[in-house]
């Protein structure tokens, strides 16, 4: 599972690259008591089995949830926590963190944590967004063939006494 280790250390790296106002940008958080604002803190929600990529590698679809903080004390701190969490949102569209083993994001949404009622509501923003990871190695079990080995036939022309009209994709370019 070292990919999503990777893509752990990518999402953080990039965020804090796109994002320098940020004074902390963490993955999976063990306590938000101290964070020095603005913060986002992200973490993985939810694995979801995706289609089979058929090439020995299993895909996952990965569920995010990053949570945008600023200091609620702050005159602004409304429209502040919705800028970051539009920020984000920019940030991850058709977002692949440069790794060839994660498609763009997609099903991305953001609003605002809690309740209007709830002092929350007004300083932290939540981002969701959903990523195929593929873990494993790709594994091809045939040898490699060379070039001419492959033949196609065009029916009716197939079978026994055409091969002859057989011909290798090379030769139809």
């Amino acid at each position: 599972m070292n990919e999503l280790t990777r893509l752990k250390d990518a999402i953080t790296s990039t965020i804090k690259l796109a994002m320098p106002q940020l004074q902390t940008v963490e993955a999976f958080p063990k306590m938000l008591e101290g964070i020095t604002e603005p913060a986002l803190h992200y973490a993985i929600t939810g694995l979801d089995q995706a289609a089979d990529p058929g090439d020995g590698r299993s895909c996952l679809r990965a569920t995010f949830e990053a949570r945008v903080r600023v200091d609620p004390e702050l005159a602004q701190a409304p429209l502040q926590a919705a800028v970051l969490a539009a920020q984000l949102l920019e940030l991850l569209r058709c977002q692949q963190w440069n790794l060839d083993f994660v498609e763009g994001a997609t099903a991305v949404w953001a609003k605002p944590a809690g309740t209007a009622a709830d002092p929350a509501y007004r300083a932290e923003w939540i981002v969701q967004w959903q990523q195929l990871v593929y873990l494993g190695q790709e594994q091809w079990p045939w040898p490699d063939q060379p070039p001419g080995t492959l033949v196609l036939g065009f029916s009716p022309d197939t079978g026994p006494g055409h091969e002859d009209r057989y011909q290798s994709p090379e030769h139809m370019a």
